[in-house]
């Protein structure tokens, strides 16, 4: 009887080691500077938002053109307006940690830098109401990562997400200058910052709604930096066998993201093509 009751323990002992998930891994205190994938692929990010008055205008530009892109926010303004971080979750844009109010941690003490860095996350799931929601990218103000920032970033469960190509929308320029200096900097691989708060950003919203089906037309692609903690988790919802979508709702299946091209239901997005676009692993 001993021996059966042993057995059973060492069993069950088993099963619940089985059913633990493994833990995430630590990214390591590398700044990233490119995207994850090779190719014609550039990596698209916007920061200092969330903005009511232009990130709902760039998510619905993205949705309409099946790109993912980074939203690195601010926590004072995601405290601000909780419904577009949570509208930037469900259309599955990574988030990444800008800080609480942009300021220069070069000037900060490494405890106030992990003081700021964490309050920011917390502002950031609170507004998403999901306190358990990957933030997988952290981006230092105006690019000083000086102070240890990165390894403390890191320590965080953060990449420290660079840039490689600027535009400097962030200058007052029109968007047929944004345009120009985008044309002629892009390149294989590049991370581009772009903003969506901060400041009038009509002429970043219409450059890229002419620039991006024009890579696309070009033979360009889009994917995410790279993310040195590994694969970034999808955050849209699961299909569901009899559930109702809409064009552009996202789900993920069998570790894809996909988008609803128009309404369907009962559609399995790895059987049906012609009703869901496969916008790749996440």
């Amino acid at each position: 009887m001993r021996d059966v009751l042993k057995h059973l323990a060492l069993a069950a002992a088993a099963l619940v080691a089985v059913a633990t998930p493994a833990a995430a891994a630590t990214p390591t205190s590398d700044v990233v500077y490119s995207a994850r994938s090779t190719g014609q692929v550039l990596a698209l990010t916007f920061d200092d938002g969330p903005s009511p008055d232009w990130t709902p205008k760039v998510l619905e530009l993205l949705r309409l053109q099946k790109v993912r892109a980074v939203f690195c926010l601010l926590g004072s303004e995601a405290t601000k307006y909780p419904d577009l971080v949570r509208q930037i979750v469900a259309d599955g844009h990574p988030l990444c940690n800008h800080t609480m109010t942009h300021d220069d941690l070069s000037a900060m003490t490494a405890d106030q830098i992990r003081a700021d860095l964490t309050a920011t996350d917390t502002a950031i799931r609170t507004a998403a109401g999901n306190p358990n929601l990957p933030i997988p990218y952290f981006r230092a103000p105006f690019g000083i990562w000086g102070n240890n920032v990165p390894t403390i970033a890191a320590s965080l469960g953060h990449t420290s997400l660079g840039w490689s190509v600027d535009p400097r929308d962030w200058d007052g320029s029109p968007s047929t200058v944004i345009i120009d200096r985008l044309s002629t900097s892009v390149y294989p691989g590049a991370v581009v910052l772009s903003h969506d708060g901060g400041g009038d950003r009509n002429p970043t919203l219409t450059a890229y709604q002419q620039l991006i089906p024009q890579w696309k037309t070009a033979g360009w692609k889009f994917d995410l930096p790279v993310n040195t903690a590994g694969t970034y988790p999808c955050t849209a919802g699961s299909w569901q066998r009899n559930g109702t979508y809409v064009a552009g709702t996202r789900v993920t299946q069998d570790g894809k993201l996909y988008q609803a091209n128009w309404w369907t239901r009962d559609e399995r997005p790895t059987a049906a093509p012609w009703t869901w676009t496969n916008l790749g692993t996440c």
